[in-house]
């Protein structure tokens, strides 16, 4: 059976607490009379009631004065608290409103009306508890997770965080409402703008951060930024929640480190395997039967395909330590696509491919790395060669666009779904067309063209349909029409 509900009733008038009584009790609730302001915040603080009415005018401790000191102190702050007036002038009433009072009664009142007022206070308070003690359930969630959350104000001060964000911060209860954002983390450009970020309202997903404890300790994190709304009586503020990925990193540093140590040990062999081969095709250990040559030559190419592989890993582990530098100079990119198509015209012809190429005769200057664009043009056109049938077409265009170069290369070969498409630069990734029809790869190729083109700080584009063929498009910015101008020396820009 639930408990009645208990409401404190003080006044200094035996005629008013009679009445207040009478209709009170009548109507399921149990009463607390009080005479005087002092008596009613003992009572209060004695039997925590489930509502509180305070008369304005007493001897002694006034109405004020007892409701301010009942919203002071923690044990009944948040008991719903409404006071006796005898008229409803405003400027009687806003000193109780700013010391927390949340309504008036009338004294003369009707009945029906202080029911009304008593019932509404009464669901009032319930609704609020039941807030709070969500409210504390979700921070005992909130405080148990892994990631580390922090939540700031509309001013951006600190209004909440949880256990692991305090062990990993050094946050302390006093520092809450005094400290901002800016305040906690070490600066860095990873955290201004994190920053800038909330100054501004902005939500963020996925933004990756460092952030460095004076050197001694170098941490990773994935960051999302949410508004929020802090309480009912406040603006939204800003919910920042950190994931430590930095064990998650340290392990691909020591697999990007164990693909590069691997790949070095095996380039060694298989240049002397390679090496040694050729020599005996040349005959310089005597005449080959065409059976011997004829299994020396699958050597020499399984050995140039293991060679190549070697090459990709190594490749991609420069990347991933951002080891790579870019050998910048100016040259003639549209010069430089028209050899490189001309020398994998073989390539095509011996797939029945016909392989098109619009010479633009504008001269396409960019200052950019040669070697390293040359080797994503050849892995795009061998790719479109690779994925299309014989019989079938792959195009390759060059000219300017937006104050920079683009490459497109398209073909009509099996093409890609959806999919695919979400994945197709990440590193391993294999085609499920490509596994059907065993179009050999390792899955870096794409991997690699992507980090090239975003270490020059350009785009590549990929529309697809699948069974009808596949569009890449890549751009490099800084194109010029202009007589090319060789640097004498290269220019090391590190990626």
């Amino acid at each position: 059976m639930k408990n009645r509900e208990l409401i404190l009733v003080v006044d200094d008038s035996s005629t008013i607490r009679e009445r207040m009584k009478s209709i009170l009790i009548e109507n399921g609730y149990d009463v607390i009379l009080r005479n005087d302001g002092q008596a009613g915040v003992m009572a209060a603080l004695e039997y925590s009631p489930d509502l509180i009415i305070m008369d304005l005018n007493m001897p002694g401790m006034n109405g004020l004065e007892a409701s301010a000191i009942l919203k002071r102190y923690p044990q009944t702050s948040l008991i719903p608290l409404a006071v006796f007036t005898d008229d409803n002038k405003t400027e009687n009433k806003v000193a109780f409103f700013e010391a927390g009072v949340e309504d008036f009664i009338v004294k003369d009142s009707d009945e029906a009306e202080v029911l009304a007022r008593v019932a509404g206070l009464l669901r009032w308070g319930r609704n609020r508890n039941m807030i709070i003690d969500e409210k504390s359930k979700l921070g005992t969630l909130i405080d148990i997770l892994s990631d580390l959350v922090l939540i700031v104000n509309r001013e951006g001060l600190l209004v909440f965080y949880n256990r692991i964000a305090a062990l990993r911060f050094r946050l302390i209860p006093e520092l809450i409402n005094q400290i901002s954002i800016k305040d906690v983390l070490p600066d860095s450009k990873h955290v201004r703008e994190l920053c800038d970020h909330i100054e501004n309202g902005r939500e963020a997903t996925g933004m990756e951060i460092e952030i460095n404890n004076g050197g001694i300790d170098i941490r990773h994190y994935i960051v999302d930024i949410s508004r929020v709304r802090i309480d009912m009586e406040e603006d939204v503020g800003g919910a920042i929640v950190f994931r430590d990925i930095t064990a998650e990193k340290e392990a691909e540093k020591l697999k990007s480190e164990f693909y590069s140590m691997m790949a070095h040990e095996m380039r060694t062999p298989i240049s002397v395997v390679l090496g040694y081969t050729q020599l005996i095709l040349e005959g310089k250990t005597g005449e080959l039967t065409d059976l011997q040559e004829e299994f020396l030559r699958g050597v020499e190419d399984k050995g140039k395909a293991l060679k190549k592989l070697v090459n990709d890993f190594l490749e991609v582990s420069r990347f991933e330590n951002k080891f790579v530098r870019l050998h910048n100079v100016d040259f003639n990119v549209a010069e430089l696509v028209s050899n490189t198509v001309t020398g994998i015209k073989l390539l095509a012809q011996n797939k029945n491919i016909t392989l098109e190429y619009e010479n633009n005769p504008a001269r396409l200057v960019i200052n950019a790395d040669k070697d390293k664009l040359e080797q994503v043009i050849i892995n795009l056109v061998e790719n479109a060669i690779k994925y299309t049938d014989e019989g079938g077409t792959v195009s390759v265009r060059c000219g300017r666009l937006d104050e920079g170069v683009c490459v497109a290369i398209e073909d009509n070969g099996i093409g890609m779904s959806p999919e695919e498409l979400e994945i197709i630069f990440e590193r391993f990734k294999r085609l499920d067309n490509a596994e059907k029809k065993k179009i050999k790869g390792t899955g870096l190729g794409l991997a690699i063209v992507k980090e090239i083109i975003d270490a020059h700080n350009g785009r590549i584009e990929v529309e697809s349909i699948e069974g009808k063929g596949s569009s890449f498009s890549l751009w490099i910015p800084g194109a010029r029409d202009s007589e090319i101008v060789q640097s004498d020396v290269p220019v090391e820009i590190e990626a």
